[in-house]
Formats: C-alpha cells, sequence, structure tokens
C-alpha cells in the first residue's frame, strides 16, 4: 500500500523534533504538509524538514484529499475545536496529550469521532515502546501489584512558553502529570475509586501580567485503584529533570527507570545522564531494546486506521484519563 499521508497541525518543537523523524522512519506512513498559524512559518518548517507541502491555514490543510490523517500540536486550549474539525473534514486524528481540558471537552470529540467513523488517539506514545510492552508482559511475576511510583518532572526555564499560560492549558498536569496518571491507570488495568492531590501555583509577577500567574508547577496526587492499590504521582515543571516508574507487588518489584522519554536508541544521552531504557525486575536488569516510540505509534495508528488492528487505546481510555485529570483539578483546588 501507498503511506499514509500525515498532515501536521502546528509547526511546533515536538512536531519538527519528533513526528517528523518517526514518519521518515514508519513504514506505512510520511509527512505531507504542515500548517501553522503563520503561513511563513509553516513553509520554514517545511524547508527545514523536508516536509513536501506547506499550507496557509488548517482549513486549507483539511481540504487537502491527500491528507488522510493529521497530528496535532497546538496548545491545549485548541485541541478540541480542531480534532473534531479534522475529523468532520474525514481525517483520522492523532492528538497530542493531553487531549483536552477536561473529561467534557473529550466527550464532544469522542462523539465526533464515533460520528464520523475516523479514529482518535491520545498520543501516549511512552505505551508503545517494547519497554512498557515487556514490563505489561512481566507483570505475573510480582503477584498481587500493591503500589504504583510513577514521577516526571523538569525545570522549564523559557519565560515567553505557553506551558506558563493558564488559559491555554498550561501548567505541570497537562504537561508532565499527565503521563504519570497514564501509566498509573495502565498498569492498575482500572480506574481509580477515589483521587486526591495537591498542587503549588505559580504566583509570580516576572512573566507579564498574563504569563506564569495560576499555573501549577508542581502535583502530588494519591489514587486508590480499591483491593488494596494505591498509586503515589508527582510532576513538576519546575523541579530537576528526572522520570521513574516503580510497581510493587506482593512478591516482586518492577521498576522502569526512564518510562516517558528513554531515547531513540541505546547510545542516545538523555538529560538525566541515563542511557537507553532501563528495566529492572526485582532489581535485576531485563534486556529491552531501543526504540523509535512515535514511529511506533505512528505505525500502529497507520494499521488501525486502515482495519488490520484494533486500536490498542480506544476513546474509553481517553475518557478515563480526563477524568481522572479532572478530579486531580477539583481536589487540589478544593
Amino acid at each position: 500500500m501507498e503511506p499514509f499521508k500525515f498532515g501536521l497541525i502546528g509547526a511546533s518543537r515536538i512536531a519538527g523534533g519528533a513526528l517528523v523523524p518517526a514518519l521518515e522512519k514508519a513504514h506505512n506512513a510520511v509527512a505531507w504538509g504542515v500548517a501553522a498559524r503563520d503561513p511563513q512559518k509553516a513553509k520554514e518548517f517545511a524547508l527545514e524538514h523536508g516536509v513536501p507541502h506547506a499550507f496557509s491555514s488548517y482549513d486549507e490543510l483539511l481540504s487537502s484529499p491527500e491528507i488522510e490523517a493529521v497530528y496535532i500540536s497546538l496548545p491545549n486550549s485548541d485541541h478540541k475545536e480542531w480534532t473534531i474539525k479534522a475529523l468532520e473534514a474525514g481525517k483520522h486524528v492523532i492528538c497530542e496529550k493531553a487531549l483536552a481540558l477536561n473529561a467534557a471537552e473529550v466527550l464532544e470529540m469522542a462523539d465526533a469521532s464515533r460520528r464520523t467513523g475516523k479514529l482518535l488517539l491520545e498520543g501516549f506514545m511512552w505505551r508503545f515502546h517494547p519497554q512498557v510492552l515487556k514490563a505489561l508482559e512481566l507483570m505475573p511475576q510480582l503477584g498481587e501489584l500493591r503500589h504504583i511510583a510513577a514521577s516526571f518532572s523538569f525545570m522549564l526555564e523559557r519565560p515567553e512558553d505557553i506551558r506558563w499560560v493558564r488559559s491555554l492549558g498550561g501548567g505541570a498536569i497537562f504537561d508532565v502529570g499527565c503521563y504519570t496518571v497514564c501509566a498509573a491507570r495502565t498498569f492498575a488495568g482500572r480506574e481509580p475509586v477515589a483521587v486526591t492531590a495537591w498542587t503549588e501555583e505559580s504566583s509570580s509577577e516576572s512573566f507579564g501580567a498574563s504569563l506564569g500567574r495560576g499555573v501549577d508547577t508542581r502535583m502530588v496526587a494519591l489514587l486508590d485503584f480499591g483491593g488494596g492499590l494505591k498509586a503515589q504521582l508527582d510532576c513538576a515543571i519546575t523541579q530537576p529533570v528526572r522520570q521513574r516508574l516503580e510497581l510493587v507487588g506482593a512478591t516482586g518489584t518492577l521498576v522502569l527507570e526512564t518510562p516517558f522519554v528513554p531515547g531513540r536508541s541505546q547510545a542516545e544521552r538523555l538529560p538525566n545522564g541515563s542511557v537507553g531504557p532501563r528495566v529492572l525486575l526485582s532489581g535485576e536488569p531485563v534486556e529491552v531494546e531501543a526504540a523509535d516510540q512515535y514511529q511506533l505509534m505512528v505505525e500502529h495508528f497507520v494499521e488501525a486506521a486502515r482495519g488490520e488492528v484494533a486500536l490498542r487505546y480506544p476513546l474509553e481510555d481517553a475518557i478515563g484519563q480526563a477524568t481522572v485529570l479532572d478530579q486531580i483539578f477539583t481536589s487540589a483546588r478544593g
């Protein structure tokens, strides 16, 4: 078959740094076009990254009959609008996490997906990495799962970054905390029955009137999944780089030292100093190959869009994810 043609809505760092390389390596997909708010930026992005077509607007990209799917990497506040427009234009959609600002928006997006018959996937690429598949395979060796601990943090030092803007869906929870929630839900295999969370919010005036005020910079949450299983999650955009996932069972432990951003090769050194994916089963290393998790996500998505396989994480998963994030915000803001 001809490669699935993708359009990129948003000339973002993630689109250029992760999606284009993934599409270049994918056996069944190709980057076909890009659109940005500024047409000149789209042209520059296309030239820099070798994307064949630069569109003058998002609508023009969506009207292209050549494009079969889109990847949306806009601010979180724009996800719902352009995901629904893309679905209604007959395109399959992978949308960057967090899928939307709340569960009500995700339900609207899910309805549009069902109504149009086009697939929608929340872009949690980390779940497609071989180390996660290996961890799921090894879980029976842990005995009954008792505790999950997940952490993800870094220092967001660019004052102009949109993640400092609350109205655009900025903050630590939507940017990195959502990964820890996703990890807990994925390995628990069910939704929590109770959620308690605490956050710190920035009150600094240093970013100007609209930036860095009321943005959650740090979160700690406790999730009760019932049956004795608890999860402890933490995230921050004002702390040193760290990522870790630990699963504690009745008879063993499983640790993913780089669960969310493990690098694309065994030689790639990560910001925290580690190299490649590293999995420990009760303290002993488990061999896991490196991979481009974005590539694996895209390839699976195309196979699902063509009806070759079932979508691994259907809309019910995205709804559950958004519901837990709502509960975290509700608990933290009281």
